[in-house]
């Protein structure tokens, strides 16, 4: 099931042991999951994504990289048009990634090996990055990415609040160090799913 804003401000707001939100406010709290969001684009990590939003034309070679995809490592077509399946591969050297005369990214199909196959919809495996900054409690958070969130975001809260120098500083400070190493824990652990494919083309200017 989905995980929303709402609901991992709640979780962080549990961990910091301020669940009435006193201490930091939720508007407070978003900030500590961008921060944490920042993290992991800054860590290179991706995630997986299926594209079918393109079609092929008979006479066109050229089309524009769906928005949002950053990597693209595999393209698949329907054998024949409205099929819903896509058993056929097409090979590597059979398509690139260019910028266009605009200076925008596209695919573009060989001339020499690739025969286009009008009406038939294209399949990309592709990786998108991870996003970066949320606004809305309604906010879906990147699937996968739930646990690294909390606890990198816990790291800025727990900081923030050891720097008011109270008695609760120390806790605070361990805190920090442990959710810190937690969300480390997360990246040796699980970072090789959210890395691109060894055989990934990146899409330019992406």
């Amino acid at each position: 099931m989905a995980l929303t804003i709402d609901e991992l401000l709640d979780e962080i707001s549990v961990h910091i042991q301020d669940p009435a939100y006193y201490l930091l406010n939720r508007a407070q709290l978003l900030e500590t999951i961008n921060s944490a969001a920042w993290d992991a684009s800054a860590e290179g990590l991706v995630l997986s994504t299926v594209d079918e939003s393109l079609t092929i034309a008979a006479a066109d070679f050229e089309y524009d990289v769906p928005s949002g995809i950053s990597y693209i490592y595999e393209i698949w077509t329907e054998a024949v048009a409205a099929a819903g399946t896509y058993p056929t591969w097409v090979p590597w050297h059979q398509w690139e990634l260019i910028l266009d005369a605009s200076g925008d990214p596209a695919i573009l199909f060989s001339r020499e090996s690739y025969t286009p196959v009008a009406d038939i919809d294209v399949r990309l495996k592709a990786h998108t990055r991870p996003t970066t900054e949320y606004s809305s409690v309604t906010d879906v958070i990147d699937p996968g990415m739930e646990s690294f969130l909390r606890e990198r975001a816990v790291v800025y809260a727990a900081r923030n609040l050891a720097r008011k120098g109270d008695t609760s500083a120390q806790q605070y400070a361990q805190l920090e160090q442990t959710a810190m190493e937690n969300s480390m824990r997360f990246m040796e652990q699980q970072g090789e799913f959210f890395r691109p494919r060894r055989y990934a083309r990146a899409v330019p200017g992406r």
